[in-house]
């Protein structure tokens, strides 16, 4: 019945053609307008020579004339008219303006042009010289990109800035004052009953020397894999311990302030030969070519920066006692301003570092600060150590010199290389800081709600339920003896009582704790 009624259809079995041509109708005027490409063909190579300019290293803010002369144009002298471009593959970095009428030239010769190259940024870019062929179609005018030359390679380096050295002035002025009140709270008798026993700068030596290099070593591989000078600048970093900060740290937090500075001094000392060791070994694994230059005298003059303010400070506590007594009640307040200008100016003068972080040079920094807080902590604990020795071993491990390691990197590597890989101590730098601060906001919010309190200096005269030792003696301290002796001379029950031996080794930590019950 269905077959009957289709063929009642005039059209049958036209139809079926008529609906198929209909189908198709729009199909081809849509085809009558539309272009179909040829092949896409590669250009061809541009042989061009540019000037000893280019191979020159351009400062930031500067402009050259760079000339250079296409050689083979002769090869193109069948596709008609033809237009030169000259660009970089990064204008970030460096930009170009083309001299001269990009179209003003003849195909048969060899062709010479000029452009202005013009520095940015601090870093690596490349110059490119293109030849267009202009092509016809429908009537609309378009570009083919013919030949390509092979790229310049330019090399932008670092302006030097009076802010830079006026940072470094301002940093070895502080540096130096802080550790003449140091010397000033330094008691050589801790510093030899430490050294006769010297389980503390042992632990410490072992997390500085072992932990934290391998650690780097470890990190630089992982996170940075693709980059083998930061991976350099990672390592080197790890393996920079002693950083002057870490004494600064210690005492803010309540640390061992006579151990703290004990280790540093020690750790400068022992990097005359643990730095050319560990750069030596697996350095080369790193930097195939094993040119990594370990600047004794740098290391030598940071020992010598840190002897020369602590015996001017030792001799002022010997002679002038109450200027000694004076200038340690200055130490807190001084390392305050101290961390504030480091943050402050040493962020404004590097504020061009901030364009060079990325999330893996961030990460790997992040990662080594924590590992080194972390560890350092961890070993100190496990050989019970007490929590102000275990505190300044973790602070003395977590904290990196990396001024030290900045200078490996500039005298190893050439610029712009050299400044470019600075971002890593720089990216460690501006992290160590951030757990510290979090420990001390914790030390001022936190524990003192559940009746922990800590003295750092009985010179302070803080009321605090504890008694100390001040020259040999042992007394209470003058402004705490209301609190501690209130009925009849005798001690509160929620006073913890201290032995002599406790007594002894609070004063050798350089503060007191005490937990009310």
């Amino acid at each position: 019945m269905m077959t009957k009624c289709f063929r009642m259809c005039p059209l049958w079995p036209l139809h079926i053609i008529l609906l198929y041509v209909l189908c198709l109708a729009p199909l081809v005027l849509m085809a009558q307008h539309i272009h179909v490409a040829k092949p896409h063909q590669q250009p061809k190579q541009l042989k061009v020579a540019f000037g000893p300019e280019m191979s020159e290293k351009i400062t930031e803010g500067e402009t050259k004339i760079i000339e250079f002369q296409i050689a083979n144009m002769e090869d193109f002298d069948d596709r008609g008219s033809l237009e030169v471009e000259v660009a970089t593959t990064d204008p970030h970095i460096a930009s170009v303006q083309y001299l001269g009428d990009s179209k003003d030239f003849s195909p048969n010769t060899n062709w010479t042009g000029s452009f202005n190259l013009t520095a940015r940024f601090l870093g690596y870019t490349k110059v490119v010289v293109r030849l267009w062929g202009n092509i016809s179609i429908s009537q609309n005018d378009s570009k083919e990109l013919i030949a390509q030359s092979e790229p310049g390679k330019v090399a932008v380096i670092r302006k030097t800035r009076a802010i830079d050295k006026a940072f470094i002035y301002t940093i070895a002025i502080l540096v130096s004052v802080a550790f003449i009140n140091m010397g000033c709270m330094l008691d050589l008798e801790i510093v030899k009953a430490t050294l006769k026993k010297p389980i503390g700068p042992a632990i410490g030596f072992c997390c500085q020397y072992i932990f934290m290099p391998l650690c780097a070593f470890g990190l630089a591989k992982l996170f940075l894999a693709n980059n083998v000078a930061l991976q350099l600048g990672l390592f080197v970093t790890g393996c920079s311990p002693g950083g002057g900060g870490s004494n600064l740290w210690t005492y803010i937090l309540g640390g061992n302030l006579h151990l703290s500075i004990t280790m540093t001094f020690l750790s400068t000392l022992a990097a005359f030969a643990m730095m050319p060791f560990w750069t030596m070994t697996l350095g080369r694994l790193i930097f195939a070519e094993g040119h990594i230059v370990v600047p004794y005298r740098n290391i030598a003059t940071l020992a010598g920066g840190l002897v020369v303010p602590l015996m001017i400070g030792l001799a002022i506590r010997r002679f002038f006692p109450k200027v000694a007594s004076v200038l340690a009640r200055a130490l807190k307040p001084l390392a305050g301003l101290f961390i504030c200008v480091i943050v402050g100016f040493g962020v404004y003068a590097n504020l061009y570092m901030l364009q060079l972080l990325d999330s893996m040079v961030l990460l790997s920094a992040t990662c080594l600060v924590l590992l080194g807080y972390t560890f350092g902590g961890m070993a100190a604990a496990i050989m019970r150590q007490s929590w102000p020795d275990a505190l300044t071993i973790a602070v003395e491990t977590g904290i990196q010199n990396t001024g030290i390691a900045i200078f490996i990197l500039r005298v190893t590597l050439e610029q712009p290389e050299a400044d470019i890989n600075t971002v890593v101590p720089v990216a460690v730098a501006i992290m160590t800081p951030v757990p510290l601060f979090i420990l001390w906001v914790l030390q001022k919010c936190v524990l003192s709600r559940f009746g922990i309190c800590v003295v750092k200096n009985p010179e302070e005269k803080i009321i605090c339920p504890v008694a100390c030792i001040e020259d040999g003696r042992e007394q209470h301290n003058s402004a705490s003896v209301e609190k501690l002796l209130p009925n009849n001379n005798e001690l509160p029950v929620n006073v913890k009582v201290l032995t002599r031996e406790q007594l002894r080794r609070s004063k050798s930590n350089g503060f007191l704790v005490t937990s009310l019950t």
